[in-house]
């Protein structure tokens, strides 16, 4: 036989009590926060401040922001640490953090090596990269086909003018050329690297001027071309 109405009523104002009870005991305690998000959403990185739109724009930004990849760690260390080398301390590099290291060119690189004073905001050495040292030609001092391709690309006068590393004119050139063989596939010089992709060596770069192609490739990435 069902209840009476009335005491349904008792039984949900019961309920409503011992919920509000529950909740009034809570709010004194210190050590418990009632509102906090579960464990597995702060992991995530969300908090009550986040909401779909909010995260929206966080994922927009952080998008939108340059990625560091290793050549690129290469490519500020050799621009930004001219006077470190990989090798500059007992065929080791101190670095902030880690301490002396051996640079293996066959293997991985941390990139904490290629930012040796501890600074590792990748964002702005990315944007940095992009903006002083768009272009940046491995070369051998004496060598006949790195000396052709800088006096080619020097023909464009370009700004900011091609960053020249000369492997032969430094202690850890061999290292270097390593990791550039590793990353690019091109073990011999000159090896340009434009906005961080190798475009080859001088053959490549003389059949792209050639072709009409280059002018274009350079304007691309950012170059306005002051003659060539």
């Amino acid at each position: 036989m069902a209840g009476s109405p009335y005491r349904r009523r008792r039984v949900v104002w019961a309920v409503i009590a011992l919920a509000l009870g529950g909740l009034l005991y809570l709010s004194t305690r210190t050590d418990i926060d009632v509102w906090a998000l579960p464990a597995y959403l702060k992991d995530l990185g969300l908090s009550r401040s986040s909401s779909p739109a909010r995260l929206v724009a966080d994922a927009k930004a952080d998008a939108g922001r340059p990625r560091a990849q290793e050549i690129h760690g290469l490519l500020h260390f050799v621009t930004a640490h001219p006077d470190r080398t990989f090798n500059e301390d007992e065929g080791a590099i101190a670095v902030a953090g880690l301490g002396p290291v051996t640079v293996d060119a066959q293997a991985q690189v941390d990139m904490r090596v290629y930012a040796p004073d501890g600074d590792a905001d990748w964002a702005a050495h990315v944007q940095a990269l992009k903006t002083q040292h768009p272009l940046v030609v491995f070369s051998k001092s004496y060598c006949p086909y790195s000396k052709r391709a800088k006096a080619l690309l020097a023909s464009y006068n370009l700004k900011p003018a091609p960053t020249v590393v000369e492997l032969d004119l430094r202690a850890d050139g061999p290292i270097i050329q390593g990791i550039l063989g590793r990353l690019t596939g091109r073990r011999t010089v000159p090896n340009v690297i434009l906005q961080g992709e190798s475009i080859g060596g001088s053959d490549d770069i003389m059949a792209l001027h050639e072709e009409g192609e280059l002018m274009p490739l350079l304007q691309k990435a950012g170059y306005a071309i002051g003659g060539a």
